[in-house]
């Protein structure tokens, strides 16, 4: 009051207050001490009538997604009726979908975030807020349109020696052709009567004439199987380890020609003191920088005759192979203790953490580098083809994992057989496997009693790929394979 009084009766003689003012300085002070001191005592007197800290009431779903799809798929969310709608790929299994959820700070949603839900009918989840109030939240999942897909074509044989085609090759000889490769210089290359290799031009099949042998010696057969890799020539031999003799050690080779016109010289030395090993090998990456060379022992025709289920892995380092291989020995195959008959194993890639293998009488099969089973071809009751398989390649094209393999059936059927395996090689169904014609259909007997045979590709861009397969004396053939939307 004395605050106020000062003001109201000095209001038109400022000189007198300000006067007053230096005066009474402490006066002043203290009273505005005082008022601010009253001020508090009452906002603490209000307080005492309110009901607490805040409580939060809310309860909204902010974000929901299912994340495990590429991409992610993110609901629409419905603030208004609190529903949520979400739309996920044509034929997804809405019986088990795990969505990553996002509520409202201080509230909880049941069921939780990342817990597998049924969304085959409407499902819904409960908000409840801090408060203890709650909010149900109807979740709708639909398929969406079904997409084309993309499906791997395989053309009619190009070229075809075969009998169904312009008859079997001149330079055929008896149980003598094994092993093809392709190169991208308008070559392919076959083993020729177990000690030679015949160039054939790839535009026709027609032969060019044979690589120089000189000093090629040792094995049975001495040239098994070829490979071609990035302008270089490979071709290894086939050896045995038997208990007669004094069990002597054989000596598998892998043999390089560094151009067509070059003589060979032995790239890999291996002293075999055990195994039967070269029926056929694989030579994956860059011979001359990083690169594996892979071969398999399934079994053994002479003394012992034994079966095995051992894969050699040689590495190339800066074009220099590593003598000593690894051998990574395959267990846990369901049904199935060792490999057959010419077995054949490979790789993706240089870095691959697994290994495919096949045999005669055995699915197409994968491991780790461990030799832990992962995975087999789901054709135990022939639902995907009728009979063997024998040598394998595997590459990608269109975003796609392809597995190609030679398919002889002794004098009644030879085919090449295209798998997509995208999806893993024990998830294979018929609609992945593609046969092509039957390069025997109505041919009368022409035995193939090695079930033995070839296959190899040239990539000419991303859309297309030449596809080649050899049956020994029986076939060889040329196709295409592209992609096609369905």
């Amino acid at each position: 009051m004395a605050l106020l009084y000062l003001f109201s009766s000095n209001v038109f003689y400022p000189f007198k207050a300000m006067k007053l003012f230096k005066r009474n300085h402490a006066f002043f002070a203290t009273a505005i001490l005082l008022i601010c001191t009253a001020l508090a005592i009452s906002a603490c007197e209000e307080n005492a009538f309110n009901e607490g800290p805040f409580v939060s009431k809310r309860k909204s779903i902010t974000y929901f997604a299912f994340e495990d799809f590429q991409p992610p798929v993110v609901a629409e969310i419905n603030s208004f009726d609190s529903t949520i709608n979400a739309i996920v790929p044509f034929g997804s299994n809405l019986s088990a979908l795990s969505p990553t959820i996002i509520a409202s700070d201080k509230a909880t949603v049941s069921p939780p975030s990342k817990i597998i839900n049924d969304f085959t009918n409407t499902a819904t989840y409960v908000v409840n807020a801090e408060d203890g109030t709650v909010q149900n939240w109807p979740v709708n999942v639909v398929w969406g349109e079904e997409q084309a897909v993309l499906r791997l074509r395989l053309s009619r044989a190009i070229w075809n020696l075969s009998p169904t085609g312009t008859g079997i090759p001149d330079f055929f000889t008896k149980d003598g052709e094994r092993g093809l490769a392709a190169g991208n210089n308008g070559h392919i290359y076959v083993t020729n009567n177990n000690d030679n290799i015949m160039i054939l031009n790839a535009s026709d099949g027609s032969p060019i004439g044979p690589l120089d042998m000189t000093d090629v010696d040792g094995g049975s057969p001495k040239i098994a199987d070829v490979e071609f890799n990035n302008g270089v020539i490979l071709a290894c031999n086939s050896v045995e380890w038997t208990s007669d003799g004094g069990g002597e050690p054989t000596t598998f080779k892998v043999y390089r020609w560094d151009t067509e016109d070059s003589a060979p010289t032995v790239f890999l030395r291996y002293e075999n003191t055990e195994y039967r090993m070269g029926d056929s090998f694989s030579v994956v990456g860059d011979i001359n920088n990083e690169a594996v060379i892979i071969t398999a022992f399934g079994r053994k025709f002479l003394n012992p005759a034994t079966r095995g289920n051992q894969v050699f892995l040689w590495r190339v380092s800066g074009g220099v192979v590593n003598p000593v291989p690894e051998i990574i020995t395959v267990q846990g195959v369901p049904s199935l203790a060792k490999f057959g008959s010419r077995p054949h194993a490979s790789m993706f890639s240089v870095d691959a953490q697994e290994i495919i293998v096949n045999a005669n009488d055995i699915d197409i099969t994968q491991a780790d580098l461990t030799g832990v089973f992962q995975a087999r071809l789901p054709n135990t009751s022939k639902q995907l083809y009728d009979g063997f398989t024998s040598n394998f390649e595997v590459f990608e094209f269109q975003g796609k994992k392809v597995l190609i393999t030679a398919f002889p059936r002794s004098s009644r059927e030879s085919r090449l057989i295209v798998i997509d395996i995208s999806k893993g090689i024990g998830n294979v169904t018929p609609e992945d496997v593609i046969l092509s014609q039957d390069l025997m259909a109505g041919s009368g007997e022409v035995a193939n009693v090695n079930a033995s045979g070839g296959v190899s590709y040239n990539m000419l861009d991303a859309n297309n790929v030449d596809l080649y397969v050899l049956i020994t004396n029986q076939a060889v053939a040329k196709f295409r394979l592209t992609a096609e939307l369905d």
